[in-house]
């Protein structure tokens, strides 16, 4: 009995993704090229959405260039980092010595 296939989800940043699309269409595959460039056009609502962020910088967030955004009925989720240090986690800083 064959395994199926199993496909992950990938997400790239503007740059990966321009790069995809170019090895695509040099090796001859256009219309998955055209897929892969059609998926990534950023939508008027996203770039609102994203414009729409408050100033996260002062509370210890921060944003990629090109965040996910999964907008619904009434706003969207952006994709934002918030930044954890090792002593919130619980983790012992890497230059102390664990024993």
């Amino acid at each position: 009995m064959q395994k199926p296939e199993v496909f992950y989800q990938v997400i790239l940043d503007s740059a990966d993704t321009e790069a995809v699309f170019d090895a695509l269409a040099e090796s001859g595959h256009d219309s998955l090229a055209q897929k892969i460039a059609s998926c990534s056009q950023r939508s008027e609502t996203d770039r609102q959405f994203i414009a729409g962020l408050p100033d996260l910088y002062e509370n210890d967030f921060a944003v990629d260039d090109d965040p996910i955004v999964s907008p619904s009925d009434i706003g969207a989720y952006v994709m934002v980092w918030c930044w954890v240090n090792n002593a919130d986690a619980g983790i012992p800083d890497s230059d102390s010595d664990p024993h």
